[in-house]
């Protein structure tokens, strides 16, 4: 796992000397895993480890006994480790588990920058197919089949190639304890359906199935930082000192275009949604 590891760090360039990483540690066996691998490599990549650990206040006392769980490992391996604790309040807008997200982010972000750091989260080969499967249901583009992105900003996934299996294996080997999450066995949510009754269906058909989600994400992934170039190009020769100029942008080709007017929406503040992109793009074309 750990050879994953490095050769993930290195094809995407995630690390450089003297970087400082903040590992974003549940307590679970992935952010374990992820934590003992990082901490074991750091005079190797020359990188200093911290960790974070985010008690959402979800699950009474359990979440107290993994925030416990989290401090007595920090401790005793000497790992600066920060926590967070969040109230997380019901909103129509979001799920519990999107709002829980969004507040861990905000949390960790928070600690690197006061350390001007990376954050290091421990999504895996099978969280990936899992998004992936996901977006599909979604009915997503292009980037959506690209999966969890490798580096997003100073995010970076190193175990994105690395499976569950994988996983438990490095835990065992390194005699590694890790808690569970009691909200991660049911079917409740709708992740938790498709990696407890789709996703081992799927694997009747090809065992290798989170390898095989990783080869195609990997290449759809290069694509698109490809036309992300392409688009960049193409927006600053269509833009004009009080916007841009229609007509260059209706010259585009079509991906090159829809890439285009997300990143303006975006820079707007506008959500670029799908329905949104397409008026857009209508509009420019008629113009």
């Amino acid at each position: 796992m750990v050879n994953k590891i490095k050769e993930t760090i290195a094809r995407y360039d995630m690390l450089k000397k003297d970087d400082v990483v903040v590992v974003g540690v549940s307590g679970g066996a992935d952010s374990i895993a992820l934590l003992h691998a990082m901490y074991s490599l750091k005079q190797e990549l020359g990188i200093a480890v911290h960790a974070c650990h985010v008690n959402h206040n979800l699950r009474g006392e359990e979440s107290k006994r993994d925030e416990q769980f989290v401090h007595d490992l920090c401790d005793s391996k000497n790992i600066p480790v920060r926590f967070y604790s969040i109230d997380i309040k019901a909103d129509k807008h979001e799920s519990v588990e999107e709002r829980a997200r969004k507040l861990r982010y905000e949390c960790f972000e928070k600690l690197c920058s006061e350390l001007d750091a990376k954050l290091a989260t421990a999504h895996t080969a099978s969280d990936n197919a899992e998004t992936v499967f996901l977006n599909i249901l979604r009915g997503t583009g292009t980037k959506g089949l690209g999966g969890i992105p490798p580096v997003r900003g100073n995010i970076i996934r190193p175990l994105l190639r690395c499976t569950r299996d994988d996983i438990e294996g490095y835990c065992k080997d390194n005699g590694l304890e890790y808690v569970t999450d009691s909200s991660n066995l049911s079917d409740d949510y709708t992740r938790n359906k498709l990696r407890h009754r789709i996703i081992p269906l799927l694997r009747e058909f090809n065992p290798s199935l989170f390898e095989a989600v990783s080869r195609m994400t990997s290449a759809v992934y290069d694509d698109n930082l490809l036309l992300e170039k392409i688009a960049a190009e193409a927006k600053a020769i269509a833009q004009t000192d009080d916007g841009f100029s229609c007509e260059k942008l209706s010259e585009l080709e079509h991906p090159v275009l829809c890439r285009v007017v997300s990143g303006i929406l975006s820079e707007n503040g506008i959500e670029p949604s799908a329905l949104r992109i397409n008026e857009c793009v209508e509009i420019i074309r008629a113009k």
